[in-house]
């Protein structure tokens, strides 16, 4: 994946939009202390970085169980966003995660929306060790909230 505003669907996102997340990440108490790193963004996808430091080592020199869990969360969250502008009126109502390996080395989570209702979305995730291992596999649904899909045939004319 690059970073790109458009997908080959044609669909866009606005070219500012990863830096706009970013920020937010720079300006949000958790996010700073997981140093979280949004790789590349597209329509449904994101790809986040999630870097090795001695506060997300659970003791046993692995990632917690539980950090990886809020990686693919915020992943998944980011490639949601991408359909509403960076706005993320929608709330995780269910994430199940597998651990697959230990997470020994920097990772990176491929997130993708894989499903869009009226009211709820799923997305896969999968997070991958520096040598490219499967360390995890993720399934997130969130609830939208106050963000909702607009189909053409709801929109005005003029726009």
């Amino acid at each position: 994946m690059t970073v790109s505003p458009e997908t080959d669907a044609g669909e866009a996102i606005s070219p500012d939009l990863i830096e706009r997340l970013r920020s937010r990440f720079r300006d949000h108490p958790v996010q700073r202390h997981l140093n979280l790193e949004i790789l590349a963004l597209e329509l449904d996808r994101c790809l986040m970085k999630l870097h090795f430091t001695p506060e997300v080592d659970n003791g046993a020199g692995n990632i917690h169980g539980g950090v990886l869990a809020s990686l693919a969360d915020t992943a998944m969250a980011c490639a949601l966003c991408t359909n509403f502008d960076g706005k993320m009126g929608f709330a995780t109502s269910n994430l199940n995660i597998y651990y697959l390996r230990r997470a020994r080395t920097s990772v990176v989570a491929h997130a993708e929306v894989i499903k869009k209702g009226k009211k709820l979305c799923v997305g896969q995730v999968a997070i991958r060790d520096s040598d490219e291992q499967l360390v995890a596999t993720v399934t997130c649904e969130f609830m939208l909230t106050t963000s909702t899909f607009v189909k053409p045939s709801q929109q005005s004319s003029d726009e």
